[in-house]
Order: structure tokens, then sequence, then C-alpha cells
């Protein structure tokens, strides 16, 4: 009791109040179970994705690390991405003042980078022409320092193949997967000179840099010999037992001028034919080492009867015969060839000429897109004095002319340009770019491809 004889009152804390939930606030109460996506549909998914993206991707999870790298995945996200691509990996000139610059003068600026027949020009690499020597060259190299004058000479399976202009004693070559920042510098031999070229065994999977390089032997000149690197053995070795071969790439042209189905071809000159100086097509396969020399249209080697320009052409060798005949008002005439056994080659199109070629002398192919579709560039020269004038895209399947504008902004000189898809591709030997000096993790590997499939890897697909 308390002291002035009233009893304390206790407090009661009063209970929480009891709601009772609707059924639609109920059923909100229930812990939710997500799905997984069927794995064949996320397989689907990861095909259609930008390489960019899957390199983001592999940070989820070591299941996805696996996945992403393994060589079955690569494969197929390679195979669907070929026929849909469209690009071509490029490299040029570009300046609002060149046509104020010597023909044989350097660009200001020159560029590598992708192109397509709509969008904008995708930058890869910015180049500086003013190469200067390295003591160490190559030790503690980084890409950029690679080489200022570098070109590319070849591209495969979204792999390129960088080489150089002229300065070929004691420097590298280097593959070049510019869509994951990976690469291999490979070393040369003391060759003076030589013209590079990109093959692909599609036998071994051995992705193969070809080498054309001269005799020096008084006896043997304007002969070659074949140099091979093969990435699966990473080495070189010469073409044994194959003698040495009758011709020389046009030095205008110097590497190889593109490749069809993993097979470079170059323009050269035929030591052996009766006239020397008769541009020719010589292609080197990969597998065998073998030279083959491919003949123009029998009615296009008398001299007058057009301009040709050799190119690839929807996987296949092609010729643009620009004048053909030598008249003017013919149109221009696209082959393909059929055998190259026998050169039997077939015309495909006919092609009125755009109202805007009114110099063939000043015109040029540099390449086709895998679509079909041609690249003309057109130029007026007066000594030593370039204009450009245009550039301009047909559609030979339809006879359409236009422009990308967004390409035309850039002024571009082409130089070489090759067909490219972006791919996972990871050649033997490759290292990431700045990363070349450092102790490789162990990744997590995935032993079987239906791996996937295991309640893990589904667990980090949850959506």
């Amino acid at each position: 009791m308390a002291k002035n004889g009233k009893t304390k009152k206790r407090y009661h804390k009063p209970p929480k109040p009891q709601h009772h939930p609707t059924p639609s606030a109920a059923e909100k109460d229930k812990t939710i179970t997500v799905k997984t996506l069927p794995a064949d549909l996320v397989l689907q998914i990861l095909y259609r994705t930008q390489v960019k993206a899957l390199v983001r991707c592999k940070c989820v999870s070591k299941s996805w690390y696996a996945l992403i790298n393994h060589p079955t995945f690569i494969q197929k996200h390679l195979e669907f991405n070929t026929p849909r691509n469209t690009l071509l990996i490029c490299n040029f000139g570009c300046d609002s003042k060149l046509a104020k610059h010597s023909l044989f003068s350097d660009y200001s600026r020159r560029l590598i980078g992708l192109v397509s027949v709509t969008g904008p020009p995708i930058p890869l690499l910015q180049v500086d022409r003013h190469f200067t020597n390295r003591p160490n060259y190559p030790k503690k190299i980084n890409f950029h320092d690679f080489s200022k004058r570098m070109v590319i000479s070849g591209s495969i399976n979204g792999i390129v193949c960088l080489a150089h202009y002229h300065e070929m004693s004691g420097r590298f070559v280097a593959l070049w997967n510019p869509s994951t920042h990976y690469w291999n510098p490979i070393a040369l031999k003391n060759w003076d000179t030589m013209s590079v070229g990109f093959g692909f065994d599609g036998l071994q999977s051995d992705y193969k840099v070809i080498c054309i390089v001269p005799e020096t032997r008084l006896e043997n000149l304007g002969w070659s010999r074949v140099e091979i690197y093969s990435t699966n053995r990473g080495s070189w070795e010469n073409v044994e037992g194959k003698d040495i071969i009758p011709f020389w790439p046009n030095s205008a042209m110097q590497h190889c001028y593109f490749v069809v189905k993993g097979v470079p071809y170059w323009i050269g000159n035929d030591v052996e034919a009766r006239d020397a100086y008769l541009n020719i097509l010589g292609r080197i396969d990969p597998v065998t080492g073998l030279y083959k020399k491919l003949m123009y249209p029998s009615h296009l080697e008398k001299k007058g009867r057009g301009w040709v320009n050799p190119l690839k052409w929807k996987d296949s060798v092609a010729v643009v015969v620009l004048f053909p005949g030598g008249d003017p008002n013919q149109m221009v005439d696209l082959y393909v060839l059929l055998d190259e056994d026998t050169s039997n080659w077939t015309k495909m199109y006919s092609l009125v000429p755009p109202s805007l070629i009114s110099d063939f002398e000043g015109t040029r192919v540099p390449q086709c897109f895998s679509t079909g579709e041609i690249v003309f560039t057109m130029w007026t020269q007066h000594s030593d004095i370039v204009q450009i004038l245009d550039h301009c895209i047909c559609d030979p399947e339809t006879g359409r002319v236009f422009r990308n504008n967004e390409i035309k902004a850039l002024n571009p000189i082409w130089h070489e340009s090759y067909s490219h898809v972006e791919s996972l591709v990871c050649v033997k030997g490759m290292i990431q770019i700045g990363k070349e000096h450092k102790v490789k993790k162990s990744s997590p590997k995935m032993k079987n491809w239906t791996e996937f499939l295991s309640k893990e890897f589904e667990s980090v697909l949850h959506l």
C-alpha cells in the first residue's frame, strides 16, 4: 500500500492492435518465389549480347565468368554474330585540311576504327605517325607505344593483325582483339623488308601470321620465300620443300589486300610472266603454306580494257572493273571468282556509274561491306596535291548509291580495310593490354559445357 493509503495503479501496456488483412494484402505478405529463365533462353540472350557487355558480365559470379570464357560459348557467340556483321575495320587518315597536304606527307591524324554502312565510325586507336625508336623495344611495352606507324594487315574472327610500314628489321607484329583489349606481340626475324598477311587454319584452329620475304641471292632476285608463324606452336617456320615463289607483292600495297575464308590475298607481280609488271592476285594457303597465282578475267588482260580493283565481296574473291572496255560511257562491272584452279570468273552485276564519278583515274574501291555494299572513293590529283571529292556507297543488288554523312564528315583517306566482327576470341599467347607483367591468377574453369545447367549457375540467373 502507498503511504497515503491509496493503492498504486499499475500501468498495463496496451496490446498491439490486431489487423485482419484483406486477401490481397495477405498475398503480398507471402514470400515471392522468383523463377529463373530456362538455360537455353539465357544462352540465346547472351549470344545476342555485345562483347563489351559480356566482358562486364564476367564480374557477376564465378559461374558467369566460367561460362563466358568457355571455348564452346565463345565459338557459338562468334557463329551467331558473324552472319549479322556489317563492320569494316579501317586504317585511314582524316583531317579537315587534308586537301592541302602532299600525297607523301604524314597525316596530322591517323585513326584505326570501325565503319558501318550506316551510323558513325567507332574510333579504336588514334595513331601518331611520328615514331621514335626505343632502346628497350619492346620491353615494358604498352599497346599505344607498340608502333606509331602501325597498319592493319588482316582481321579474322575478331582478331586483328597489326604490322608496320617498311620498318620490319628487329621489330614485331601483333595480334589484337580490340573488343576485349587482349594482344600478343610476335617478334620478327632480322628481315629488312617483308609483306605480312593473316590466315586461319580451321582444321587446327590455328591463327597464322604469313610473311612473304624477298630473296636476297642474286640468282633469285624478284623471287620470295614464305615464313609462317603458328600461334598454336608459338614459333616461326620456313615452308621447306615448297621452294621459293615467283611473286612479290605490290610495293604500294605492301601487306595482304584482303582475307577470304581465312586465306590472305596479295596484289603483286609474277616474276615468270612475260609482262613482269602485270598485276596478279597471289594467295598463300595457311594450311599447307603453298602459293597460288590467280589471273584476272581473261578479256581484261589486254591493256585499255579497264581499271581492275580486286576485293572481298560476300566472302568471295571479286574484282570491280572501272571503265570496262576503255569506254567511259560503259558500266562498272563486278566479277566473282567461281573456280581458283581454272580462274573461272562470272559477271555478277553491271552498275550505272554514280554521277559523281567523272574521273575514273581518281576513283578507288577500298573494300566491300560483308552485306555487299561497295565503297567508292573519288578524288582529283594535280601534281603532288590531292583533293578529296567524295565518298559514296553503292548497293550492286539494287543499284542504289548513297552516302554515310557521318563518314563523310571525317573526310578520310582510306588505307587498309578488312571485314571485322566483334568477338570474345582469345588466341593462344594473348595477354591483357596494360597487364603484361602481372602474374596471372588461376581462373575458374567449367569442365563440361552442360555444367551451366547446374543449380549453382541457374541461381545467378534470377530475374
